[in-house]
């Protein structure tokens, strides 16, 4: 076990080496402002980036009205000619080639330049998740020095302390400038080299200036458009005890034996370059008190309000002070380290609600370091946004939620506009990817990006999940319904019946994926859209009663639920993803699309039929076997993420685990950002995804219902979960599991009666108060919550 020199949070990590590139920095955020520290002793860099940094890229592209071609494109679709379908959407389409949006982009690096004396030595660096604070640590021969920061939530500022050894310790210089790539990455490197230019490209007028106890920035847009930003200002506010302070001509600060520096930083977008906010930053951040650790106090309380409500223990024990090099290098897939699991559950629940602000998180959260993001740093909907808030309503921070909600609602208008050009359809249709606006402009002669409609249905499903956990009727009538009602009536709108009386979902495409026997995206009747049609109606339906609303639409919905296409199976017993005999599947693909139906709890159709269960099951271990068992890249975190989910609706345990040991041991680095691929491409998808796998794993819930434990692997023969939020808005305060005991502990706001169906029959049975109704040898009783009370329970499981 390796020794460092900073105490191990009790929930967070100590890390014994610095960043060697950005995706490796320290991670902090407010949800509005993030910064990456690369945590370096000496001649470090923070990487400043802002929520709405989507670097404008010129007026958005809205597609041409292309609606007439639908018939065309379907005829093309019937008669095998896929790839051609393709061309011909995109023919219409008024692009020149694929689009992607805005580039989420950084602000500006802080560079804090000193230099040692002697050799640097007991460096260390952490991140304490209940306070959302990073430490940097070292010592040479004049003693011990640290840099502490975080993004205040309640003042809306970054906050950085540098202390030293004694009087007089601190000689820096400090500098606001631009993101410099090649800083981490070989000059001659096409990252770097494509990133210097992109820059170049699109920034402008760029400024660096420094007083004697501040820093600016400024840059400007040179392709900004009507409604977009046009130009960006930071300022930082420094505060040096003693010593002396210098501004030099290049913008930079020098300050010479200071016993303390505090420094403040703010940013500021732009829809109007000509009005400056310099003035109004440099008075907001005048008034903020020289204190650190009030300021971090206030900060620590709302993060850690959020942060605290839940709390996971799977046996870590003293592995938790190892650094992360140490637990990621003796964790395997044998022998699994419980330690690290437990520290990525809870840095994914930092990493979320340190991203998450008036926007949810984009792919790379709230954080980034070049100008040519992976995949623009979007928002993608076909699978990653979805996975990345997978945990904010079972995690208990529903508040997170509304980021998300608010930002699809925005998108609305241009979702019309998709549904009307591209199919000639009433409601919307939520593109594959989006940033600054909703257009769909993913469209290319060989990308099937118009094909694939299942993203506001998807969308839709979240919208009625925060009512079912939280029972927010005004939210339900005023924001969910609406949002359902527009996404069903495209579907009444764009499906038509085929020969056998069943809906045909044409053009169609299952995200991302190819069928063996076909050379295009461009497909119909995915499996996956469907699924997403179904449970929408479903849902819809249910809404609109609760509501008593649409009285007159619910029979329309009914006879559409109806004529959906039932699921069909290939030869191998698997699910096929494409509910077709014309499309063959292909298992070995990163996304998990198919399984859709599973990856928030297990539908009634599904449940009711033990054929349906098994050939779900089937093609979870099918997908693991051809996709992951050989894939040393393990491309795609997210698609595990999909096969966890799935694996634990239906209660396996043992499969869901699978899942969770390429998780732990390849999605994660020694900073504990979650990655893409294995320990490679910094992204958020996971940091939310895993969390709601191990959620699932261990509490389920459906309305009236709550499972305990419905899918424990034979791994975890003990532990504890707290706080996880079910169906209703009932919290399970405590589950702890031990053998055959359990003891769980509920509570609820209002009155409620629920069912607790356990993994095993009851033997025995004792409450703190009443009697819960139970028949010997079953696994369920009824519980009656009264509203702002607890509900104790210890119950002995008969062993099977």
């Amino acid at each position: 076990m390796s020794r460092h020199s900073l105490p191990v949070p009790e929930r967070g990590f100590v890390s014994t080496s610095p960043a060697e590139i950005w995706e490796e920095g320290l991670i902090c955020g407010n949800g509005t402002i993030g910064i990456n520290a690369l945590s370096r002793a000496l001649d470090e860099r923070i990487i400043f980036i802002h929520e709405q940094l989507f670097m404008p890229m010129g007026a958005p592209v809205v597609p041409l009205d292309q609606s007439a071609n639908l018939s065309e494109i379907r005829e093309l679709i019937a008669a095998g000619k896929y790839k051609e379908a393709c061309a011909l959407q995109f023919e219409g389409s008024g692009q020149e080639s694929f689009l992607y949006p805005d580039f989420f982009v950084p602000a500006f690096d802080l560079t804090l330049g000193n230099d040692a004396v002697g050799r640097v030595r007991d460096y260390a660096r952490s991140v304490d998740f209940q306070t959302g604070e990073a430490v940097i640590h070292w010592a040479d021969d004049r003693g011990a020095f640290e840099r502490r920061m975080f993004v205040s939530r309640e003042d809306g500022v970054a906050v950085i302390l540098l202390t030293g050894p004694g009087a007089g310790s601190l000689n820096c210089r400090l500098k606001l400038e631009p993101r410099q790539p090649s800083t981490e990455f070989n000059h001659d490197s096409d990252i770097a080299m494509t990133s210097d230019e992109m820059f170049k490209l699109h920034f402008e007028n760029i400024r660096s200036t420094a007083d004697d106890s501040s820093l600016s920035y400024r840059c400007e847009f040179t392709k900004a458009y009507p409604g977009s930003i046009e130009a960006l200002e930071g300022q930082a506010r420094v505060i040096a005890t003693y010593g002396t302070r210098k501004p030099d001509d290049d913008g930079s600060l020098v300050i010479e034996r200071a016993d303390r520096i505090l420094i403040f930083v703010d940013i500021r977008l732009l829809h109007d370059r000509s009005k400056s906010e310099t003035k109004s930053m440099s008075a907001s951040l005048a008034a903020l008190p020289e204190a650190y650790d009030k300021l971090l106090k206030a900060h620590a309380k709302l993060h850690g309000g959020l942060f605290n409500r839940v709390r996971l223990d799977l046996g870590g024990g003293s592995d938790h002070a190892r650094s992360t090099e140490d637990l990621l290098r003796i964790s395997d897939d044998e022998m699994l380290n419980r330690a690290l699991m437990e520290k990525e559950f809870y840095a994914g629940r930092h990493n979320i609600i340190s991203a998450t602000g008036k926007l949810p998180p984009a792919l790379q959260g709230l954080w980034g370091g070049t100008y040519v993001p992976g995949w623009a740093g979007d928002y993608t909907h076909n699978g990653n946004l979805p996975s990345a808030i997978s945990s904010n309503l079972t995690g208990n921070m529903p508040e997170l939620m509304a980021a998300y909600t608010c930002y699809i609602e925005s998108l609305v208008p241009d979702m019309e506009t998709n549904a009307r050009h591209l199919f000639g359809a009433r409601g919307i249709m939520l593109p594959s990817r989006s940033t600054t606006h909703g257009y769909n402009n993913a469209l290319a002669p060989d990308f099937a990006g118009g094909m694939w409609l299942g993203g506001a249905g998807w969308a839709a499903r979240f919208f009625y999940d925060f009512y079912q956990y939280t029972g927010d009727r005004d939210f339900l009538a005023r924001h969910a319904l609406p949002f359902m009602e527009k996404a069903a009536l495209f579907f009444e709108d764009f499906l038509f019946e085929g020969e056998d009386g069943k809906y045909d979902f044409s053009p169609y495409s299952s995200p991302e994926n190819t069928p063996l026997n076909s050379n295009s995206q461009g497909t119909f009747n995915a499996t996956m859209d469907v699924a997403v049609a179904k449970e929408l109606l479903i849902n819809t339906i249910s809404a609109s009663r609760e509501l008593e609303r649409n009285a007159d639409k619910i029979p329309v919905w009914e006879t559409m639920l109806v004529k959906m296409p039932d699921y069909q199976f290939a030869s191998d017993h698997t699910l096929k993803e494409w509910l077709t005999p014309r499309l063959q599947n292909n298992n070995n693909h990163r996304h998990s699309s198919q399984l859709y139906a599973l990856f928030a709890g297990q539908p009634d159709e599904i449940a009711n039929s033990p054929e349906l269960r098994e050939v779900f099951k089937n093609t979870i271990e099918s997908k693991l076997e051809h996709h992951w068992k050989d894939n040393q890249r393990g491309e795609m975190s997210f698609g595990l993420v999909q096969l966890g989910q799935a694996s634990a609706s239906l209660g396996e345990g043992e499969l869901a685990y699978h899942c969770l040991r390429h998780l732990v041991n390849r999605s994660w680095l020694s900073n504990l950002a979650s990655t893409h691929n294995h320990r490679a491409l910094f992204n958020m998808d996971v940091s939310g995804g895993m969390p709601s796998v191990i959620i699932r794993m261990l509490v389920a819930s459906s309305p009236g219902v709550i499972r305990p434990l419905p899918a424990l692997p034979a791994a975890w023969p003990m532990g504890c979960i707290e706080g996880i939020v079910c169906h209703g808005g009932i919290v399970v305060k405590r589950l702890h599991w031990e053998g055959n005991l359990i003891d769980v502990e509920l509570s609820s706001t209002r009155g409620y009666q629920v069912t607790l169906v356990l993994p095993s029959p009851i033997a025995d049975l004792t409450c703190e108060i009443g009697n819960p109704p139970y028949t010997a040898g079953s696994n369920q009783l009824i519980v009656t919550l009264q509203a702002d009370h607890r509900l104790k329970l210890r119950i002995s499981l008969r062993p099977e």
